[in-house]
């Protein structure tokens, strides 16, 4: 009875919700933007922790090893999840964490340095095939998910190209700009303003539909390679055992602050989409995004450095 007086009560302390990453970044706006709506929602404070390092393995371990009291909670991503695949190893197991709420998608573009003579999809496969391994592509290191996403797209259109790792993504996107690299598949958020600017050539979306940032570029379906489509995606997990009264009450929060029209505004305006789901929902997309990059991974020979 005491366990489930406290349960009910919940919650009745500050909650903090770990983000595996660094302050600033996207995942850590989109986050913020959802804990002060849970704050107010849920009558406590929901104080942002950032843990990032070892590609998000930092920060999910805190999680995991959490107590599974609903006072601990963070943040589950694709990146997360591709450097669970690529890691020789990592401190926590997958299933020592359980979905709560899946938060947001958000497509990534696909750009080349516009002194590469290719103005489309079509164009960029037509070069690749004909100069097999003179088009570098950057990717935010070995074994991350941008470097998995692209081995996607060279595995869908049968190109050989170069993989260039940086320490990070906006460090490839400034080489792209510059030249020094001809390709790169990574955020719209960060990629896109570089294209609108004309600093590099937008050539795809890899989301199902066109975004409002870049409505003239096309799709990477409608572009031709449909087997190459995907979405990055951020969700809210907590440590096994949490209570299933707590994880109902924590997804039917995020989801309604997830219909908000302002919040909705707010995530469009950084090329994210709100997508709010049930449990079952979250679980099942997890469980799917894993089979299919594994398969990416394991085909491309792929491991983290």
């Amino acid at each position: 009875m005491a366990a489930e007086s406290a349960q009910a009560e919940y919650p009745d302390r500050p909650i903090t919700f770990v983000v595996p990453a660094v302050a600033g970044g996207a995942a850590d706006v989109l986050t913020r933007v959802l804990t002060a709506e849970m704050t107010k929602r849920l009558g406590q404070p929901v104080i942002v922790l950032n843990k990032p390092g070892a590609s998000g393995a930092i920060g999910l371990d805190s999680i995991a090893k959490a107590k599974p009291d609903g006072y601990t909670i963070g943040m589950h991503n694709l990146a997360i999840l591709v450097g669970e695949l690529t890691a020789a190893k990592t401190p926590y197991r997958p299933e020592d964490l359980i979905p709560i709420a899946k938060m947001f998608t958000q497509p990534n573009l696909l750009a080349v340095n516009p002194k590469l003579p290719v103005h489309s999809v079509a164009d960029l496969v037509t070069y690749a095939k004909a100069h097999p391994h003179a088009v570098f592509y950057g990717s935010s290191g070995t074994g991350t998910s941008l470097h998995v996403v692209t081995a996607l797209f060279a595995q869908s259109t049968g190109i050989q190209i170069e993989h260039v790792p940086y320490k990070s993504a906006p460090f490839g996107e400034a080489d792209l700009a510059s030249g020094q690299i001809q390709m790169m598949i990574s955020n719209l958020t960060s990629l896109g303003p570089q294209a609108k600017a004309g600093r590099v050539r937008a050539l795809a979306i890899t989301g199902p539909k066109r975004s409002p940032m870049l409505p003239d570029v096309p799709t990477i379906a409608e572009a031709g390679v449909p087997a190459a489509q995907m979405e990055t995606w951020g969700g809210v997990v907590g440590p096994k055992g949490l209570p299933d009264a707590i994880v109902g009450k924590l997804n039917a929060t995020i989801n309604q602050i997830l219909e908000d029209p302002e919040v909705i505004r707010r995530y469009d305006e950084m090329g994210s989409a709100a997508t709010p789901q049930t449990t079952a929902q979250f679980e099942a997309l997890i469980k799917s995004e894993r089979a299919r990059w594994e398969a990416v991974v394991t085909e491309a020979h792929i491991t983290a450095d």
